[in-house]
């Protein structure tokens, strides 16, 4: 049977077409505290749903998981995926940060906005390779909160190790641009790691919103949050999903299960999907994921409740 198509030029950027737009989905923009505001969109399914807050992998943006989240909406979650500073559509200078951890107090104020539009809603995130990062240094410090307010990490694909091969010159060169915040580019965007779906590739190869360079001060700053992500997995006492697929030529899927062992959480699960590649969100068979993650989320909905 033909699947559907996702992606049309005419919404550059956009893999799939958000449902219930004039209903269940809207899109809005929330300032931080140095007025950089960040876009987000957000699939409402009721007060009492549960919520999960994605964050979207190096270089992306919301707009390739919005078939997703119609996909976990159509499952009964409430969902909210923003673009990170920097990225898509939010504001801030394209791929380039002085200092990583902006990353950690921008997803905190958005997951205290989140918290205030859903009171009642008990909250989960889900990180996507870099976004996964992220969501490690979130769950970790929400770990040490007396009364924890994440009621659940999910990690897809997290970038914990990358097979990149890279040049000794060229990691010399980053390092020692990065140390001094430089805006020199290096280019990071590969469909060749990402991707076989031909549909997903034409809409990848025509996004104008997709960041394929990021500044050396990005990545080093990226590098050093990502060289503390077992130590914050350690720290990680609530529940628990990673995501790993089988046919993941970007992230080195060993790190990820070691990310996954280091884990403090008294409940936690591994998962893997033998045929799907690292930007899963494309793959046309990816309803048993959404299943799983859905289910997941609601057993845990209920445990807590």
């Amino acid at each position: 049977m033909a699947t559907q198509s996702k992606y049309t030029p005419e919404r550059a950027g956009d893999w799939g077409v958000p449902v219930g737009e004039s209903q269940s989905y809207e899109t809005g923009a929330i300032a931080m505290s140095d007025g950089v505001k960040l876009f987000y969109r957000h699939w409402a399914s009721g007060a009492q749903a549960p919520t999960l807050a994605l964050l979207h992998g190096l270089g992306a943006h919301s707009g390739w998981f919005i078939d997703m989240g119609n996909a976990l909406h159509a499952r009964g979650l409430n969902v909210y995926a923003v673009d990170h500073r920097g990225f898509g559509r939010s504001e801030g200078p394209r791929g380039h940060v002085r200092d990583g951890s902006i990353y950690q107090r921008d997803l905190a104020a958005f997951l205290d906005h989140i918290r205030a539009e859903q009171p009642d809603s008990p909250l989960f995130i889900l990180g996507h390779s870099m976004g996964a990062i992220f969501a490690l240094h979130l769950a970790a410090q929400d770990s040490a909160r007396a009364q924890p307010t994440l009621a659940g990490l999910i990690l897809m694909n997290p970038w914990i190790d990358d097979q990149t091969k890279v040049s000794p010159a060229r990691v010399v060169s980053l390092l020692a641009r990065g140390r001094m915040g430089s805006t020199h580019p290096f280019t990071t965007g590969d469909t060749r790691t990402m991707t076989t779906n031909p549909e997903a590739l034409a809409m990848l190869n025509d996004d104008t919103l997709w960041v394929r360079a990021e500044s050396a001060s990005f990545l080093y700053q990226v590098t050093m949050l990502r060289l503390k992500a077992i130590a914050q997995a350690r720290r990680t006492r609530i529940p628990a999903l990673v995501i790993q697929c089988g046919r993941d030529l970007a992230v080195v899927s060993a790190a990820s299960r070691r990310a996954y062992d280091a884990l403090a959480s008294a409940d936690k699960s591994w998962k893997t999907y033998a045929d799907f590649a690292h930007d899963v969100e494309f793959e046309p068979e990816r309803a048993i994921l959404d299943d799983d993650i859905a289910q997941w989320i609601n057993a845990h909905s209920a445990r807590g409740a």
